[in-house]
């Protein structure tokens, strides 16, 4: 069996946002921190048959513009050099046109939420994180049955125009949408703890999105009480609570199930471990355990399409290594 490639966005501790206000204050330790990755890469170099390639590269603006408008990508940008190094920035106002206000009020366009301050590498990290995302999808363009991206910042909260949920780029859809130049209809499967609210913007007829995940009422994203989020290129599905591996796998199934009768020719799959029993992100208890995702990649990899796997959330960053160990237990047998 060919060595499984594995993209490290090298630039990604750039962005290490300090406090997270998501639940008001007093604010706590920001959970989207380097140690993530850090402790999956530990696990991947002691793993037989892995293939790491660290990815300097930062996705360009012509490249972004395929899903993210152009002046939310110049705000990214622009706002870093407002940062100081020690300092980060959260939105002060929030409405739906603030062109006309000075740049260090713009944010408020663009977020809604204050669980995710930039710092002055964020962008930078973001488009790196970006790059392996895309690295991992031309991998698979040219003939690698499954490639990995080690996303982070992570990015299925990110919309055309909107950052929040830790994610400022939607690593995933850009790899869907790389994808799909060459191979056809691709299935975004999102099986982080989270509903990815920036993905389902993106969905089509050449992008279809499915997403197994917490009641995204009553957790983050905490939609709009009137809210559909449904269409006719998205299927979800909402966890119960205390949702153990059996009830959870069951659900997958119904998914794994409509995936294959879709005629999709390719799958990216956003890769959560933040449904792990413990994890502090949940705001209802998911009781995966590791043996859980070592059968969810199973399930999955029986799909029989050529697949991206896109870092997304998971938190509990001393087990991640653990988590991802038994995903590939799962994926290579």
């Amino acid at each position: 069996m060919n060595a499984l490639p594995v993209f490290l966005p090298v630039h990604h501790a750039l962005h290490q946002p300090l406090r997270d206000y998501s639940d008001g204050l007093p604010p706590v330790p920001h959970p989207e921190a380097p140690q993530r990755i850090e402790s999956i890469l530990s696990a991947l170099r002691e793993a037989d048959g892995i293939a790491l390639h660290e990815v300097e590269a930062l996705a360009d603006d012509e490249t972004l513009a395929r899903l993210h408008d152009r002046d939310y990508l110049a705000f990214l940008e622009e706002i870093g050099t407002l940062i100081g190094d020690t300092e980060e920035y959260l939105p002060g106002v929030f409405r739906d046109d603030l062109s006309r206000a000075p740049l260090a009020m713009r944010g408020g366009m663009y977020c809604r939420e204050i669980g995710t301050p930039l710092r002055r590498g964020s962008m930078r990290a973001a488009r790196n994180s970006a790059a392996a995302a895309l690295a991992a999808a031309e991998a698979v363009r040219q003939g690698a049955d499954t490639a990995i991206a080690l996303c982070r910042p992570p990015g299925h909260h990110a919309g055309r125009r909107r950052y929040g949920g830790y994610c400022l780029l939607n690593n995933a859809c850009l790899a869907a949408s790389h994808l799909g130049e060459m191979r056809g209809p691709v299935a975004v499967l999102d099986l982080d703890y989270h509903l990815g609210d920036g993905s389902l913007e993106f969905a089509d007829e050449t992008l279809r999105y499915w997403s197994l995940h917490a009641d995204p009422w009553l957790s983050y994203p905490w939609l709009d009480a009137g809210v559909d989020p449904g269409g006719p290129f998205v299927r979800l599905r909402s966890l119960p609570e205390d949702c153990d591996g059996a009830c959870y796998l069951a659900l997958l199934d119904e998914v794994l199930a409509e995936i294959t009768a879709c005629g999709c020719r390719s799958l990216v799959l956003s890769l959560g471990f933040d449904t792990l029993a413990g994890d502090d992100i949940q705001d209802q208890a998911v009781q995966l355990e590791m043996d859980d995702y070592r059968a969810i990649a199973i399930r999955v990899r029986a799909l029989g399409l050529p697949a991206v796997i896109v870092l997304e959330g998971g938190y509990d960053a001393p087990r991640l290594g653990d988590c991802m160990t038994a995903f590939l237990a799962g994926w290579k047998r």
